[in-house]
């Protein structure tokens, strides 16, 4: 064989394996393409889901929290106006919910007495009812810590649901990049594998050449 068929052959060869890198590189850049849409069909759909439910439950619980701080504004003026004891005597009855209202009373001022104790008439029916209010508020102050304790471990679970979300969005940056070709140091990788393939054509090319 001559030097020329040498040659020849030896380019063919190096043009075939040039081929056959370029149609791994696009079969591998179509598998890429494909398993990001995948990746993203898949994850977008989570992501706005969770999105749409964080929103509404921070929405709903600044509604909440409004409302509530509106209610307690208002009791907390109601309750400020009452000032005098003869103010209070006659504030309390109301609030509680009895079959026949209290009667407080408080005896007139005398030097001897200038402040004198305040006499409620508790009549006896009103009982059974008292002390069920007073069972209530006991029930209300047990709950309300529990729901404090809630509180806390749903804003936990929340802030956790959102390290998560945003893990979920970087991976979908990096299969975003992956599909552009890799990172820097793969583009490297791959730039240096065609170098060394270019490098090899040319030391054999010159062998050949030199024999």
């Amino acid at each position: 064989m001559t030097l020329r068929a040498k040659i020849e052959a030896l380019a063919a060869i190096c043009i075939l394996i040039a081929g056959a890198l370029v149609v791994r590189s696009y079969l591998d850049a179509r598998a890429d393409q494909l398993r990001l849409q995948a990746t993203i069909a898949a994850q977008q759909g989570i992501i706005a889901s969770a999105q749409q439910q964080m929103q509404s439950l921070d929405a709903a619980a600044k509604q909440r929290d409004a409302q509530t701080q509106a209610t307690i504004a208002a009791m907390q003026q109601a309750v400020a106006r009452v000032q005098s004891p003869q103010q209070i005597a006659s504030w309390i009855p109301p609030q509680l919910s009895t079959p026949v209202p209290l009667a407080v009373n408080i005896p007139s001022a005398t030097a001897a007495n200038p402040a004198p104790d305040a006499i409620a008439k508790i009549p006896q029916q009103d009982l059974p009812a008292i002390r069920d209010m007073i069972e209530s508020c006991k029930e209300c102050s047990v709950k309300l810590n529990a729901a404090q304790q809630d509180v806390a471990s749903k804003d936990q679970q929340l802030r956790l649901a959102a390290e998560q979300l945003s893990a979920m969005q970087r991976e979908r940056d990096a299969a975003l990049t992956a599909a552009k070709g890799g990172n820097l140091w793969r583009r490297i990788r791959r730039n240096g594998l065609w170098f060394v393939i270019g490098g090899d054509t040319a030391a054999t090319l010159g062998g050949v050449a030199h024999h």
